[in-house]
């Protein structure tokens, strides 16, 4: 019998049973038993907990345990589960309930499902059934079918057996859950951390009104935190049934801040004496209003849509990297605000890494064999640091995956491993308390700059000891003790990662500034963790690195951006990021056998910032493996190329690496030799084999041509100068400021712009700058202003129109210089870029689909910093600009040119010089232009005949594209002959044909 019978036939048994009386005043326990069958139908296991997670129906004395204590306790019934992830959830009531009308119903299962990301969750008597969107954040007032998506009652569920399935059947869930498309967007994570950075601010103002105002900043953000933390920690043992239900609402009736901190001072120090509650004189000392408390106690209870006994932990660390993003600043008056920390700014804040992310990179840095054969106590003795921890993601998730080593071990053989330590508990092993503390102590460990992230990170580690027990399990399990939570994040320490005290022999100077000192952070691991370093180094360093450019720190801690370009053989190549230095000093941190995992941005596999760490890990051969992710939009807001690279000490023998893609789970062995400092790529290694190959045999493009950036104005909307038509004197046109221009045509030059390029054409110039430059024997002069007026009355007059807004907007010369008079240098560019180029060269565009060029006639045009390149060759003539523009427009060139570029959205790569340089090239017989190489020159000229032909006659155009295609084929045909390809490597090359000739 199929599900839609089986389904049927269940629907059908409870209707004869209603109809019978057999329902009447029937109770949620008999509600479950249908609910239990129509899960079986839609193929779940209500037995295995790993697919639906029961709460289990309380005894009486149970009941009466938890009411003494002021427990609801009103957690859903029902948790649909694939492996330890929860989906949504289920919530079974009493048929006395009105499903459609009570809006505390709608309520109640919205908010469980929104506190854990649910898309949605359910409600349901079986009588009647309600799906509820779970993505638009709860509100107590909101009506009952407020987000409700379906209601269906009994005598519809057959004729929507689909509808239904889709919901409910476990294989479409998990196949589908991802695309099911709501249309809520208020995430928990987002909405909590925006309140609790305004009750920071408040909660820091009153201690200011209320102790002494001279309190630094920095105290006041980490005073801030350490209360919030303890605060939300207190909320979370309530939810769970470890604090009485209310507690802190209680506290408020009183006098909240007194009776909390007397409590944090004396009973959660006996009960947890964890990192939440050391016993802090300065915190004990303050006094606050209660008035803040107030308003922070509302988003915590009831009618606050947040569900502290389902929220996970990963959702808690989402808020705090969000909140963490901030910080409190103070202004010259005194005054406090909320400001998003420097390093952020650029990303317009934090943002969060998916679990699926942080479960990856540990599960592809833990080699499963060698856990496999190691026993429980080998596991415990692994070491496991995070270097830039934050909210301790990484270290829970670390954390989860050696627990499930564990229980693996012990289910395995119960006597290899100490029972102080675990409990079976419904038949599986359990570990308690004293396990879980064991684990956390011995094996994992974290370092962040920032005091307020090490808090937090102690927090989630406090929060994963206490999580994922069942309430009746609490005293087997040693919750009710005291000093739960000893020792717990005593390896979580405060420090930079990167600089270490030797700084000082190198940069003294950091001590004359105590500001720079203390923000610097200097940190020896070797003292604080003494274990670790005596065994070595550690077993893994596991963690998402910052992305954040080392010039950053170039104000605000210059010693520290000296200092890493200084002490790192990895971070001497360009504009590198933060990662860069991280994975080095990760690779230090490991011992003889370690192996390092991070998830990192992969522009470094082929710019030119990461030659350095390209270098260090391809001549060691400590690459292990690469997972490329493939997508783009992997982080919330945000587009990405990431990767997770997994480097191991003890793989240098290996020949070979593993590349696996997101989208192609495939693991491909590539040969360690065929990587180097020069840019990597994965996809294909024949194609790497044969682009060394070639490169070798007959050179790049580097060794023929320079390729250079373009002019860069003062300012585009003023200086860019869009053309309606040009006469022999005057340019007509519009620019972003002004329309009607009329302006001197020799006070300006043609702009070459990335827009609407076509390969082998005569540019149009419908672009041109305003250039207050004259080019004297290959030199640039500059204009003074006032000679600038007295030649160019026209464009002086527009440009001083606009004077004002220029240097409202942008840094001009003499703002930079000083010493410079304002009045007649105000109006050059701040840059000299290439202002001598004045010759013929070949354009190119720098964000394409595929690498192109044209030939630049017009001597005096120039190329558009923002998008376009030119290329210059020492001897120019016709053939060998032709020659060049048409070897860059063949399908070997781009075949080979895309393997090496940094890839972008939708297809597209950039190709910059660093990309461009290392390309094979057949530097020989373009220096001595051979037969073949005038042939390619005369080619590109007849492609470029006919597309002026093609643009000045758009109507007729596509009667000329035969005879195009068939001189593309014979250029590509030249260029296989010009790089001597095999028969094979042609079939190779020419079966990636190029995107751009489809254009007429």
């Amino acid at each position: 019998m199929d599900s839609k019978n089986k389904f049927s036939s269940l629907v059908e048994r409870f209707l004869a049973a209603r109809d019978n009386g057999l329902l009447q005043n029937a109770s949620e326990e008999t509600v479950r038993m249908w609910i239990n069958d129509m899960l079986e139908v839609f193929g779940w296991d209500v037995n295995n907990t790993r697919q639906v997670m029961q709460e289990r129906t309380l005894k009486r004395s149970e009941r009466e345990k938890l009411h003494g204590i002021g427990s609801s306790y009103v957690k859903p019934d029902y948790t649909l589960m694939n492996g330890n992830k929860r989906l949504f959830f289920i919530d079974a009531k009493k048929q006395s309930v009105d499903i459609k009308n009570d809006k505390n119903v709608a309520f109640q299962i919205r908010s469980y499902g929104w506190s854990i990301g649910a898309p949605y969750s359910i409600v349901t008597d079986f009588e009647e059934l309600a799906i509820y969107d779970c993505t638009a954040m709860p509100n107590a007032t909101d009506t009952s079918d407020f987000a409700r998506i379906h209601y269906l009652t009994i005598d519809e569920y057959v004729k929507n057996f689909e509808l239904l399935r889709r919901f409910l059947n476990r294989d479409k869930v998990l196949n589908e859950f991802a695309k099911v498309d709501f249309r809520g967007a208020d995430t928990l994570d987002k909405s909590f951390a925006h309140f609790l950075c305004d009750i920071r601010l408040e909660l820091a103002q009153s201690i200011r009104e209320n102790n002494n105002s001279a309190i630094s900043v920095s105290d006041l953000n980490l005073w801030t935190q350490i209360i919030l933390n303890r605060i939300l920690f207190i909320r979370v043992c309530e939810a769970k049934g470890l604090e009485e239900d209310g507690l802190l609402q209680r506290y408020l009736e009183e006098d909240f801040w007194n009776r909390f901190k007397e409590s944090s001072y004396m009973e959660f120090y006996e009960h947890y004496d964890g990192p939440m509650f050391e016993r802090l004189t300065t915190i004990h000392n303050l006094a606050i209003s209660n008035k803040v408390f107030t308003k922070l106690l509302t988003y915590l209870y009831y009618p606050s849509p947040y569900c502290f006994d389902v929220i996970p932990l990963k959702s808690i660390s989402d808020i705090y990297d969000i909140f963490l993003g901030y910080h409190l600043i103070e202004d010259t008056k005194g005054n406090l605000s909320n400001s998003l920390k420097s390093e952020f700014k650029k990303s317009n804040g934090a943002v969060t890494t998916p679990m699926q992310l942080v479960t990856d990179t540990i599960t592809a840095t833990l080699c499963k064999n060698r856990l496999n054969s190691m026993t429980v106590n080998d596991i415990f003795s692994i070491t496991m640091l995070d270097p830039a921890c934050g909210s301790g993601v990484f270290l829970a998730g670390m954390y989860d995956y050696l627990e499930g080593a564990v229980i693996s071990k012990i289910k395995e053989d119960p006597s290899s491993f100490s029972q102080e330590y675990y409990k079976i508990i419904d038949g599986e092993p359990v570990l308690n308390i004293n396990g879980k503390k064991y684990l956390v102590s011995s094996c994992l460990f974290g370092i962040d700059i920032n005091q307020e992230s090490v808090e937090v990170a102690k927090l989630s580690l406090s929060l994963k000891i206490i999580d994922g027990y069942n309430m009746q399990s609490y005293d087997q399990v040693g919750l009710y003790g005291s000093r739960i939570l000893n020792g717990v994040g005593e390896n979580i320490k405060c420090g930079n990662t990167l600089v270490s005290s030797d700084v000082m022999a190198h940069y003294p100077h950091p001590i004359d500034n105590p500001d720079e000192l203390e923000a610097t952070n200097i940190f020896d691991w070797e003292e604080a963790f003494p274990y670790v370093s005596n065994k070595g180094g550690f077993d893994y360093v596991i963690g998402n690195p910052p992305y954040v450019e080392v010039k950053n720190y170039n104000v605000e801690l210059p010693t520290m951006a000296s200092y890493i370009k200084h002490r790192y053989k990895s971070s001497k190549n360009g504009k590198i990021d933060l990662a860069i230095p991280f994975i080095e000093r990760g690779l230090e941190f490991l011992n003889s056998t370690g192996s390092l995992g991070f998830l990192i941005q992969k522009r470094f596999f082929k710019t030119d910032y990461g030659k350095g760490i390209r270098k260090l890990i391809s001549e060691n051969r400590l690459l292990r493996h690469i997972y490329d992710y493939e997508e783009t939009n992997l982080f919330d807001g945000r587009i990405t190329y990431v990767a997770i690279l997994v480097c191991d000490k003890s793989s240098a023998y290996n020949k070979s690496f593993f590349y696996q893609s997101s989208k192609n789970q495939d693991l491909l062995p590539i040969s360690k030799d065929s990587i180097s400092e020069t840019p990597w790529n994965f996809d294909n290694p024949s194609l790497t084999n044969l682009r060394l190959s070639k490169q070798k045999d007959l050179g790049s493009l580097g060794d023929v041509c320079h390729i250079k950036v373009g002019v860069q104005v003062l300012w585009d909307p003023a200086y860019h100068i869009y053309v309606n038509h040009v006469d022999s004197d005057y340019i007509y046109g519009s620019s972003a400021l002004e329309d009607n221009i009329k302006i001197e045509k020799s006070a300006c030059r043609a702009l070459m712009c990335n827009e609407h390029f076509i390969p082998l054409s005569i540019r149009p110039e419908n672009t041109y700058i305003i250039f207050p430059y004259d080019i004297k024997d290959g030199k640039a002069q500059e204009i003074k202003f006032s000679d600038f007026k007295e030649r160019f009355p026209l464009a002086a007059s527009y440009l001083s129109r606009h004077r004002n807004r220029i240097e409202s907007e942008v840094q001009t010369l003499p703002m930079r210089v000083t010493s410079l008079d304002k009045d007649e240098n105000w109006h050059l560019f701040t840059r000299a870029n290439n202002h001598n180029a004045v010759y013929r060269k070949l354009c190119v565009p720098m964000t394409t689909q595929e690498p192109q060029a044209a030939v630049m006639n017009n001597e005096t045009a120039y190329c558009d910093n923002a998008n376009m390149f030119f290329i210059n060759i020492e001897e120019i003539t016709d053939d060998r600009l032709y020659a060049l523009a048409g070897l860059i427009n063949s399908t070997p060139f781009a075949f080979f040119a895309k393997s090496i570029a940094n890839p972008q959205q939708n297809g597209y790569y950039k190709f910059n010089k660093q990309f461009l340089d290392p390309v094979p090239f057949p530097t020989q017989a373009y220096k001595e232009m051979s037969t073949d190489m005038m042939q390619l020159a005369n080619v590109a000229k007849q492609i470029e005949q006919l597309h002026t032909r093609m643009i000045a006659t758009p109507s007729r155009a596509s009667r000329y594209k035969p005879a195009v295609k068939t001189l593309w084929d014979e250029l590509d045909s030249i260029c296989c002959r010009l790089y001597q390809f095999t028969e094979d490597e042609i079939n190779m090359v020419m079966s990636s044909p190029r995107k751009d000739r489809n254009y007429a």
